[in-house]
This record gives C-alpha cells, structure tokens and sequence, in this order.
C-alpha cells in the first residue's frame, strides 16, 4: 500500500516538473519571439505599421530659370492648375456630388458622369482617394467652377509648375529641352546643369484612417529651389542673328567678345521649340520636324572645310617658316603645275602678281599653293593647332574636336602614305581638314587680340586665355590682309555698312570633288564669312562667325553678315536714343 501511494506521488511530481518545464521553456521562446520581432526588427515593422495610417507625397521642386545677360527670362515655369475629386468615404455618389460633377463637365468640355471616368470617381469617393478630373486647368475655368460649385467639399486644387520657353525657338540649342516627364535636361543647359537646375524634392506627411480619409497632414522636409543661371548670350543680338536666317537655309552663326570669351549669340539653324517636348509628340510630327536635323548644334557639334578662312593659317606659317615675307611677289596665272597635275586658282583667269596682303583679299589660292609646296603638313598642323583648330574648346557644350590632318593620321587611319598634293589641297583649307565654327571663332579671335581665349557661355565663368605663338608682326600682317579684303577684296560688301570697321575673310569650302557634277543641293559649297568689327560708338571688338551649308558660294554667309551688322547698328543707335530720353526726362 505505501509502495502505490509513493509511486503516484513520484509520478504527480514528475507530471508537475514537465509542466514547469513546459511552461519555461514556452516563456523562453516567447521572450525571443518578442526580442526578435521588437528588438531585432522593430524598425521593419514599425515602418510597416505606420503605412497602414501615414502617406507620404512628394512635392516637386520649382526648377531655376535661365536669364541672358541683361536679365531676359530665356527658360522659366509656368503655373499649372490641376482639378481632383477627392472622396469623403461614403460609398457612392450623392445627387449633389452628381450636379457637381455635371456643372464641372460642362465648363471643361467633358462628361464625367460616364464610364470609365465614372467608376474611377466612385472608387475614390468609396475608399476616400484622390483621382485627377482635368489637369491644367485654365485661371478663367477654375474662376468657373468656383462660382458654381462653392460648396463642393469634394473638389481639390493642386498647383504645380511647368516648364516653360516663353520665346519659343530663340536660343533652343544653347537651352536644350526636357524629358516629357519634365524632370531630365536632354541637352543643352537643362542637360548640363541638370542637379544645380532641378533642386531638390520635398516630402508631405499625411496621416489617414482605415478607410484612406486624410485625418491631418503637415511638411516633413521642405523643397528646395533649383538654381538659377545666367548666360553670356544677349537676347536682342540672339533675336536678330536667328531672324536673319531663311526658311530652307541651314548654318550658324555666333558673335562672340575675343577678349573675355563671352558668347553673345550663337544660332544653328534650323532651330526647334523645347515646348514640343514637354508634350507628346506624334510620330508624323516628330518626322517632319526631323527633317532638316534640327536637334544637331551646327556651331559646335558639326564639322566642316574651313576653306579659304584657313589661308590665314598658311600665310602665318609661311611667314614664320620665312617661306614668304610681307613684300613677297607671286605671279597667279590661274593654276600651278604639280606632279603632273593642275591645281586651280579661285580666279582660273589669274590674278597677276600679288603680295601676300592682297592673296588673303582676293582669296587667291596660287599663294598658298606656293607656300604649301615649301612645308610639310606637320608643320601646317602645327600652326592650326596654335590657333586651336584639331582640339576641343573645353566649352560648356558638347562639341566636336575636328581634325587637322597629319602623316601619322593618314597612316593610322587610312592605311596609307600622305601624298604632297594633299598637302596642297590642306594649304586652302580642302582637304581631310575639319573644323566647327565655333574652333574659327576663336582662330579669329586670337587674330584679334593675340590671344586664345576659351568660349564662354556663363556669365560668371572663369576667364580662361593664353597667348598665341606667334611673332607679333605676323598677327598683324593677318588683320591687315583681313582689313584689306574689307576694303578691295572678297568681303567688301561689308565696306558699305557705315558706323563700323570690320575686318574679315570669306570662304567657300567644296563638298564633293570637282570632277562631279553638282545635281543636288547637299553637293553644293558651304559659304564662310568670318571676322570681327569695331561699332564707332563703343570700340570694343567682337567677332563673328556667318557659316550657310550647301549655299554654293560665300553670297549667303556674307548677306547674313551684312544684315546682321545692320540690325546691329540699329540697336545700338536705339539704345542710345533710349539712355539720351531717360537723361532728358531727369
């Protein structure tokens, strides 16, 4: 009997010890259940707790405007009105929340009450969400809808900006356009400021309940501004030199301070309206507004022959290397003999004897046919690139480096020997040469002011500059022979233009080889006329660049040039009746 007593108590105490063993072993695992998900994860789930009642939305940031140097507005942002239903969670739509929607319907022009618009506004009036009625609705309209509809508790405003070019194609290769989604600069500026324009986003907290009604909302972090920037380039001066151009006419031209760098225009035409990009854009609209490549800055992306505008870079070789001096004679009867082959003069009639001043007048090609027989096309090479012809700028855009052709280039790129007839056709700027206009800009440029200065597109951009290696006398014998072709030679249209001392060269660079006949347009010679000109009243130098493809001769060019200087004078003329009125009325 004691032995069954004992052994049920033995078994009772063991029952209780498996129970207490349970039970802690239970209470440990609880403890770790807890740790792991309040202590290890508490962050994840607390995050994930607070989507179930708290929103956060974006808020968009203002991006900076563009100005030109007189404080023109070139890129800003236009205000922008979106209209939103948003729902009060009561499940359906009430008769007034249909008379309102009808009222709206008939100021916008559209039906709200039918399918599917319908179902995505009960959907967002049942579950207290926000859905979009009609975005960038007009001040007038909003003016509207407000009188109407006062009491409507279910209509929401949301403002928002829009990019925006107030003068349409001016400047557009400089400024560059937007991604549709407007938040990406695709080129230009807006490409290349893209962080310093955009700014930075803000955050809206919202706080809702279960079915999604906004119980109360408050700023997290503020937006920030994007920056402003401020370009070199004139807005008057950019308008005059983009109207000059003609419809079916492509080229560039820039104007441009030689002595600071300051690009004050610069034109490639055919241009385009950044506007259009900001919208969708049919595919028959994107083809025809592709159809003369406007998107390619001819200015600094695109290459071409310099043409005669090179003979100034033969002429200071020939100079430097004492192939020529500034009394040298040389007899033009209208081609040479080379190699058993006939190398032609502009004039195939001849120009007689000439000095080297008088060959960069008349753009005779004799000259520097005499000089490029005497040198090798390194050593030609080698005084472009002192003029900064075959390299980059380093300006603010994207550009082409061009080329300048050299024996190594030939042989690493053609597989073949540099023949000296090559030479020749370099020697007048034919030939593998290729250059932008920008690169002539500064070649004309540092005629100018015995300096190469780097292009500028900013108005608080560094001053960047360095001498050009070469003798003094030989500058100066190049603008002398480029005042020349003002006054008695191939620019002296230019001459006529009162009020202005211009200093010039024209070029017109072929396209195909002599030997074929020219049929179409893209076969025809691209016209040059570069330089720089002193206005009377100011005396400050600025250079310019006229550049027509496919033009057939220099007559475009210069007829931009011409009616530019004009359009010029004409501002000046009127700012100074301006300054003399405000004077007066003091």
């Amino acid at each position: 009997m004691i032995t069954v007593k004992h052994a049920i108590a033995k078994t009772r105490g063991l029952k209780v010890r498996h129970l207490i063993h349970f039970f802690l072993l239970f209470l440990l695992i609880l403890v770790l259940r807890l740790f792991y998900l309040q202590i290890e994860n508490g962050g994840t789930f607390s995050k994930l707790g607070e989507k179930n009642f708290l929103r956060m939305e974006i808020i968009p940031p203002l991006r900076g405007d563009v100005y030109d140097c007189k404080q023109v507005l070139l890129a800003a942002n236009r205000p922008i009105f979106d209209l939103y239903w948003h729902g009060m969670g009561r499940g359906t739509l009430a008769a007034h929340d249909q008379e309102v929607l009808s009222k709206i319907g008939e100021v916008l022009s559209a039906d709200f009450l039918q399918n599917p618009k319908r179902r995505s506004i009960e959907y967002a009036e049942k579950y207290s969400r926000r859905v979009l009625l009609k975005g960038d609705v007009s001040f007038a309209q909003l003016c509207q809808i407000s009188e109407q509809c006062a009491d409507a508790q279910c209509l929401v405003v949301a403002h928002r900006f829009k990019r925006v070019y107030p003068h349409a194609t001016l400047a557009s290769h400089v400024l560059g356009y937007l991604n549709r989604g407007e938040s990406v600069g695709q080129s230009g500026i807006e490409q290349h400021f893209q962080a310093a324009l955009q700014g930075q986003e803000g955050r809206l907290l919202q706080v809702i309940n279960s079915t999604g009604k906004m119980l109360a909302q408050k700023v997290y972090k503020e937006a920030k501004a994007g920056s402003d920037i401020i370009l070199t380039l004139d807005f008057q001066l950019q308008k005059l030199a983009e109207d000059i151009f003609q419809p079916d006419q492509s080229g560039a031209f820039i104007l441009m301070d030689p002595e600071d760098g300051a690009i004050r225009t610069l034109v490639s035409y055919p241009h385009f309206d950044p506007n259009l990009f900001l919208n969708p854009l049919s595919r028959q609209d994107w083809e025809k507004l592709m159809l003369h490549n406007p998107l390619i800055n001819r200015a600094t992306s695109a290459v071409y022959p310099p043409a005669s505008t090179f003979k100034l870079v033969t002429l200071a070789a020939g100079l430097e290397e004492k192939v020529i001096n500034v009394n040298s004679e040389i007899q033009c009867n209208g081609h040479i003999k080379f190699c058993g082959r006939k190398y032609f003069c502009m004039n195939h009639l001849g120009h007689g004897k000439l000095t080297p001043k008088e060959a960069i007048a008349v753009s005779c090609n004799i000259t520097c046919f005499h000089i490029a027989q005497k040198l090798k096309v390194d050593q030609l090479a080698e005084y472009a690139r002192r003029f900064g012809l075959g390299r980059k700028t380093n300006f603010l855009l994207p550009e082409k480096p061009g080329l300048v052709p050299t024996i190594a280039w030939k042989k690493a790129a053609k597989g073949e020997r540099w023949w000296k007839g090559e030479t020749l056709s370099t020697g007048i700027g034919q030939g593998y040469l290729q250059v932008t206009p920008l690169q002539v800009a500064c070649m004309v440029s540092a005629i100018c002011t015995e300096n190469l200065v780097r292009p500028r597109l900013l108005e608080h951009e560094l001053v960047e500059k360095e001498k050009v290696d070469l003798a003094p006398e030989t500058l100066m014998f190049l603008r002398s022979g480029m005042k020349e072709a003002v006054e008695n030679g191939s620019a002296r249209k230019l001459k006529r233009i009162k009020g202005f001392d211009v200093y010039a060269k024209t070029g017109t660079a072929q396209t195909v080889s002599l030997d074929h006949e020219q049929i179409y347009k893209h076969q025809l010679e691209h016209g040059w006329v570069v330089g720089y000109f002193y206005y009377e009243k100011t005396r400050k130098p600025l250079t310019f660049i006229a550049f027509v493809e496919n033009a057939g001769s220099s007559t475009p060019a210069m007829q931009i040039a011409d009616k530019f200087l004009r359009g010029y004078r004409d501002l000046m003329e009127a700012a100074a009746r301006d300054v003399h009125n405000d004077g007066a009325m003091c």
